[in-house]
């Protein structure tokens, strides 16, 4: 019995799977297909458990007796299942869950998933403590942000943009363009990353925002600033 069960061996569970002791955890996928991948990877401790979700099978693997059990299935609505079945078969397991999805984020939680790994809920204390660990900053950009569509970028403030001289809490930049603010570079405070956190910083030009974000979002927020200047100066 392995204290650790990742299941799935999709891209999301392969970067996990690279952080963990090949010793210590367990590899139970749903697919023949991944259980090939996993093989050819490298792992020897790897279940297949048919291609549903059934008790006995979760059973069969130490699910009642594991501490921590990681849903990185690719189906949304089969990892949510996977979640309420682990959950259902061990009230004290540690349970693990990535998601693309913001409308899942509740359902996960109302799961009994205790940890919840999602892209756009990245907040200034959490990035706080990524930053003084390079190797869970490493890990966060190879496991939440392995979608290759979904960024950190870093926006320069245009001058006399709608942004410019505009207070943080006063722009909606998470509303209008589904970006998460993480810090600012000031070009008159400092070189070094400010956190954002309860200071409701001023945007001045050239200042830079570092946010997260899908790569068309970033490039409509630059357009947008542009094309502001270019009309109000006309």
């Amino acid at each position: 019995m392995k204290s650790t069960i990742l299941f799935g061996y999709g891209k999301n569970a392969k970067a996990v799977a690279h952080y963990l002791d090949k010793k210590t955890f367990l590899i139970a996928v749903f697919s023949e297909e991944e259980r090939a991948e996993a093989i050819e990877d490298g792992y020897l401790n790897i279940e297949y458990l048919g291609d549903d979700i059934y008790d006995e099978n979760l059973i069969s693997v130490g699910i009642r007796e594991s501490k921590i059990a990681i849903c990185m299935l690719e189906n949304e609505a089969k990892n949510m299942f996977l979640a309420l079945t682990i959950r259902d078969l061990n009230e004290k397991i540690n349970i693990i869950a990535k998601t693309e999805n913001r409308e899942y984020i509740h359902r996960y939680h109302l799961a009994g998933v205790n940890q919840i790994i999602n892209s756009y809920e990245i907040t200034a204390n959490r990035i706080d403590s990524i930053l003084k660990k390079p190797m869970t900053l490493e890990f966060i950009h190879n496991v939440v942000f392995s979608e290759e569509n979904l960024v950190f970028a870093q926006i320069e403030i245009v001058k006399d943009s709608f942004l410019d001289k505009k207070y943080i809490n006063d722009v909606k930049i998470e509303d209008d363009y589904n970006l998460i603010i993480i810090g600012i570079l000031d070009k008159e405070r400092s070189d070094k990353l400010e956190l954002i956190g309860n200071f409701n910083h001023k945007l001045d030009a050239e200042d830079v925002l570092v946010v997260v974000g899908e790569r068309e979002e970033v490039e409509r927020l630059k357009t947008d600033m542009e094309e502001w200047v270019k009309w109000h100066s006309q």
